[in-house]
């Protein structure tokens, strides 16, 4: 590389770099071509003005991690310096001038890494300050640096100037001496220079920038028009920002097109933005990411076309705004073609396979297991393929009657193979004939009928024959035995009409039966729902009228006709409860019991129920209620009669069966849900008896010297009416400690009563209908 200086602006006979001629310097620079050239001008003025023989500058590389060459004077192709210098290298003088914008004046005898000159000077110039720009060395922490044979030209001005927002650039080599006002002169000059250096830098590295991105785009698009697949690239509003030829052939057209074509291409852009829409309401592309099937037309041919169409999100790391997706549009209609051609291919090879797999099994299991010798000869009537029992009659053995056998085996193998040469060289394709074999181990005559097959190519010649040999010495008695089981096959087949017939009949029986059962139960429920009023209607006037006498309405009573007025109102009560528990169930299960829904407030409806629930509480000393609601009242869309008889029914046995301890009513918040729990530390229920509590009249206890009494039908009628209003019931127990009942209620119920019945009268409506 050749370093001739360039011609320089001429200065005073001091040599001075100052006034006017600085400024005429700094415009030639500015104007220079291009930063080299900038460079390369101002190394020569420099040069010049210190009367130095060679110099060259050094400027921080992009990362600034090291000091490279840019420019240079004076040097021969040979000598040409080109160093690199790690900034991190602070024992370097080149390093500490340039990073603490200081020049320096050294004679080092050409010891410095970078610098073949004895005696040298260092002119930093600086940069304007940016983010990530090298920092300064101040100068206290200059003195901690050894800098043999160089001394740092520090003055006010100078410091002055290393503080104005500027950060280091770079630094001049001159091999020269000079004095203080000089190389103040011209570290003026370099200061003034530095940042024009430094915006010529910017702009030489931008303007390689921007070609070197023209010149990626211009491939990028021709790679992408290259593809023969469709790419699309819309922004988060759905519009296409991008796209290729095969894409504009597709979704685009022109004034010139036709009224065929420009339809096409509109059915195109539907299809295409109505699978875009099915996209966004997916999910997004984020959740949506992959492979999708889109049916489009070409434009030209008016046929169907078959994509596949990959999403993929494009992020800002990508160079893309955000919610912008690229789009590939795989054309698959030959591939869709070719796919189910050979699909089908495979099922016909499959099928091909699946059948020789069958006539191959169908034929291993002729030859393991018929009970026939079967042969398998070639067209010179040699054996090669034989079940077990043929090579009893064809093969030898080596037991102690070896030649016993080889002897009958032989005598087969003759008799045998002359049928088979016979059999050859006849026309006839088959061929049955009888003969007579010796069973080699005991040496018996075995008569035998062989039936021979040949196997034909397409030629008509025969590749093989196959025989089976038939005995006939069982021949009779598998006569015998067919015809016994022919005639047991008919006794069975005629008792298992028999018994089918049988079986008819008694499934038509239990069917009327189970009809005519069916509707007696319906017409007793309806009878018992439709006739609650009559049941109820003397047992309330025994009790009103009871209550009038204990009234003393008709006059006073004796102590012990008081005392047998009570004991007939509590028989009537008890009888009305028992009664209405079983009109309950029948209107159920008729039907007649619909639902009222209504706006409830929860925390009056357990305030009625408390109120109801408390007086039997007190009948029992050592026993205790209490209830937890939650603080902020709520209200359910329910039916309210239905709830309370829910909680009341809960309750009621929760009190009958705990002696002592204490009865809980708990209401929690579940959102869309309300639980209420009744929780007691009664008797408890087995672990056995958990399914039978929730029957129609069961108690656990059925006998008749129970504890306590009742129809059995509160738990039952709970559960029916927890169904009809929507919601659930869990149950949890320890047998002698206490059971737990939840009931699980949404806040908004539906009418479900026609379900309720359905479920108790699964067969009801057939039967009517």
């Amino acid at each position: 590389m050749s370093s001739s200086k360039p011609d320089a602006i001429a200065v005073d006979g001091d040599s001075a770099l100052t006034g006017e001629k600085l400024n005429e310097f700094l415009s030639v620079i500015s104007e220079a071509r291009d930063f080299h050239s900038a460079a390369t001008l101002l190394v020569a003025q420099f040069a010049d003005t210190a009367g130095a023989r060679r110099a060259f500058a050094l400027n921080l590389a992009s990362p600034p991690e090291t000091l490279a060459v840019s420019a240079a004077v004076g040097f021969d192709d040979a000598e040409y310096p080109t160093a690199q210098i790690s900034i991190h290298d602070y024992d370097n003088p080149v390093v500490v001038s340039a990073l603490s914008l200081l020049p320096l004046a050294c004679k080092d005898g050409g010891t410095i890494a970078g610098v073949p000159f004895d005696e040298w000077i260092a002119i930093p110039f600086p940069q304007p300050q940016f983010r990530n720009a090298p920092k300064l060395l101040p100068e206290a922490k200059l003195n901690r640096f050894g800098l043999p044979g160089c001394v740092v030209h520090i003055d006010s001005v100078t410091e002055r100037r290393r503080r104005v927002g500027l950060a280091p650039a770079g630094v001049i080599i001159l091999e020269a001496s000079l004095t203080p006002d000089q190389l103040n002169d011209l570290y003026h000059a370099a200061g003034l220079a530095g940042p024009v250096l430094s915006r010529m830098a910017a702009v030489e590295e931008f303007r390689v920038s921007t070609d070197r991105l023209d010149q990626q785009r211009d491939l990028l698009t021709a790679i992408v028009n290259s593809l023969p697949d469709p790419i699309v690239i819309i922004n988060s509003a759905g519009n296409i920002v991008v796209q290729n030829r095969r894409a504009e052939h597709l979704l685009a057209f022109t004034d010139a097109d036709s009224e065929g074509r420009r339809r096409a291409v509109e059915i195109n852009n539907l299809l295409f933005t109505s699978h875009l829409s099915k996209a966004a309401i997916g999910g997004g592309v984020a959740e949506t990411s992959g492979s999708r099937e889109l049916n489009m037309v070409d434009p030209d041919e008016g046929t169907d076309l078959l994509f596949e169409v990959l999403t993929h999100e494009l992020t800002a790391a990508e160079g893309a705004h955000a919610g912008s997706t690229v789009s590939v549009l795989r054309d698959v209609t030959d591939l869709r073609r070719a796919a189910g051609e050979l699909e089908r291919q495979v099922q016909r090879v499959r099928l091909a396979e699946i059948d020789a797999k069958r006539e191959r099994d169908r034929l291993n299991l002729i030859l393991e297991n018929v009970a026939d010798p079967i042969l398998v000869t070639d067209d010179r009537s040699n054996i090669v393929l034989m079940n077990k029992q043929a090579e009893q009659l064809f093969e030898t053995s080596d037991d102690g009657d070896r030649w016993i056998r080889t002897d009958a085996v032989r005598a087969n193998d003759t008799k045998f193979t002359t049928f088979i040469s016979d059999f050859t060289i006849s026309p006839a394709r088959a061929r049955r004939e009888q003969m007579s074999l010796l069973i080699p181990e005991s040496n018996i005559e075995l008569p035998v009928e062989v039936v021979s097959g040949k196997i034909m190519n397409r030629r008509g010649e025969a590749l093989a024959i196959v025989s089976v040999l038939h005995d006939l010495t069982e021949q009779v008695e598998n006569e015998r035995l067919y015809e016994e089981l022919k005639k047991f096959s008919s006794e069975l087949e005629e008792r298992i009409r028999e018994a089918t017939t049988d079986l008819a009949e008694q499934n038509t029986r239990l069917q009327w039966q189970s009809r005519e059962l069916e509707k007696a139960n319906r017409l007793k429920s309806e009878f018992l729902a439709s006739m609650s009023h009559e049941l109820r209607t003397p047992i309330n006037a025994l009790i009103g009228y009871t209550a009038l006498m204990l009234d003393r309405i008709y006059g006073e009573l004796t102590p012990r006709q008081e005392d047998g007025l009570t004991r007939i109102q509590a028989s009537a009560q008890h009888l009305l409860a028992l009664i209405n528990d079983i009109l309950d169930l029948a209107k159920i299960e008729a039907g007649r019991m619909p639902l009222h829904l209504e706006t409830v407030s929860l925390r009056e409806v357990i305030t009625e129920i408390t109120q109801q629930i408390e007086p039997l509480v007190k009948k029992k000393s050592a026993l205790t209620f209490s209830v937890e609601m939650p603080d902020q009242d709520l209200e359910m869309h329910t039916d309210r009669t239905k709830v309370k008889q829910i909680l009341l029914n809960l309750l009621s046995n929760a009190v009958k069966f705990t002696h002592t301890g204490g009865i809980w009513l708990t209401a929690t918040d579940l959102g869309d849900r309300i639980r209420l729990q009744v929780r007691d530390t009664g008797i408890g229920i087995k672990e056995s008896d958990m399914d039978a509590i929730w029957e129609d009249f069961r108690q656990v206890d059925q006998s008749r010297t129970r504890e306590f009494g009742g129809t059995g039908l509160g738990l039952s009628i709970t559960r029916k009416l927890v169904d009809a209003l929507g919601g659930k019931v869990e149950t949890e127990s320890a047998y002698g400690t206490g059971s737990t009942f939840s009931v699980i209620l949404p806040l908004h119920s539906q009418p479900r009563m026609d379900s309720v019945i359905r479920q108790a009268l699964p067969q009801a409506t057939d039967v009517d209908s």
